[in-house]
């Protein structure tokens, strides 16, 4: 019988549960608005129903065989716990890993959602099997992921890529308020205001965009950049502009730092489920888990 996760892709507007195999697909995905989330047991129950609800679609024994989950947050990687994140107060020190498996009886691995997204995208996005891909998030807000070889690297702490409250030049405003999707707002889709103001705020994203593209790149020198999240997806004149700016700042430069090879994550929106799939099967297979979950460095 084949076997199975549970994938969660846990955002600050959005909850989604899927089922995922080996070979990076979903299905069966469920969605939720996590914008009315007032407290941790409100995830708790949202992807507590999802589970039984795909579980209900089996026979016994049921082929699912852990959970993994991309939280937004900094997360512990030793023990799965939601540590905080800024603007959902309800999430610090929220032990999600634990508190899932004790209600589902399945190992369970959290990592942050951008961490999820880079390493759905890395394995399953037809990157080299020992390629080193750096995933840069521009969405509601802006994070980085690195992998390598297919590996995920959480850093130290487990707060490698946490850039979004990071202050910029030349005016100290953060990483989110120049390029994340919630400043942006006004300005991106179908409803864009037009005019100087959104004009001047297009051309700050994407100054501020390349900018953290570049030191990406000259930090973690991967064979390639993979960028998703609604912003870049969504919006050709951000991909185009960033682009452009990145060519027209690198091209001429004598350090040794060559323009980054900067692609559309390939996997677009399903990057955080299919990531969070893997580190899901990942936690069913290992030894490590026992009846109570921790994560798993993947």
């Amino acid at each position: 019988m084949s076997e199975y996760a549970v994938a969660v892709d846990f955002g600050k507007t959005r909850l989604r549960v899927a089922l995922a195999d080996g070979q990076g697909r979903t299905s069966h995905v469920q969605e939720v608005d996590s914008r009315d989330f007032t407290s941790s047991a409100d995830i708790t129950e949202a992807v507590v129903k999802g589970v039984e609800h795909l579980r209900s679609g089996f026979e016994e024994p049921s082929p699912i065989i852990g959970i993994g989950v991309g939280s937004t947050g900094s997360v512990d990687p030793a023990t799965g716990t939601v540590l905080s994140s800024g603007s959902l107060p309800y999430l610090r020190d929220y032990d999600m890993a634990a508190q899932l498996s004790d209600r589902l009886g399945l190992p369970v691995s959290v990592v942050n959602d951008v961490s999820a997204q880079g390493l759905g995208e890395a394995v399953y996005g037809g990157h080299g099997e020992e390629d080193r891909v750096a995933f840069v998030n521009f969405g509601t807000g802006v994070g980085v992921a690195l992998v390598q070889g297919r590996r995920l690297d959480l850093g130290a702490h487990g707060s490698l890529g946490l850039i979004s409250a990071l202050p910029l030049p030349p005016d100290g405003r953060t990483v989110n308020q120049r390029a994340g999707g919630k400043s942006l707002a006004p300005f991106v889709g179908e409803d864009r205001v037009e005019g100087p103001e959104c004009d001047a705020a297009c051309q700050d994203a994407v100054e501020a965009a390349a900018l953290v593209i570049g030191f990406v790149a000259g930090l973690c020198d991967p064979h390639s950049v993979a960028v998703g999240g609604g912003v870049w997806l969504h919006n050709a004149w951000f991909r185009e502009g960033v682009k452009a700016r990145l060519h027209e700042v690198l091209s001429g430069q004598t350090t040794g730092l060559s323009v980054p090879h900067v692609v559309t994550a390939r996997l677009g929106d399903r990057a955080g489920l299919v990531g969070a799939g893997h580190l899901g099967l990942a936690a069913g297979k290992s030894p490590a888990f026992g009846a109570r979950a921790v994560t798993v460095r993947p």
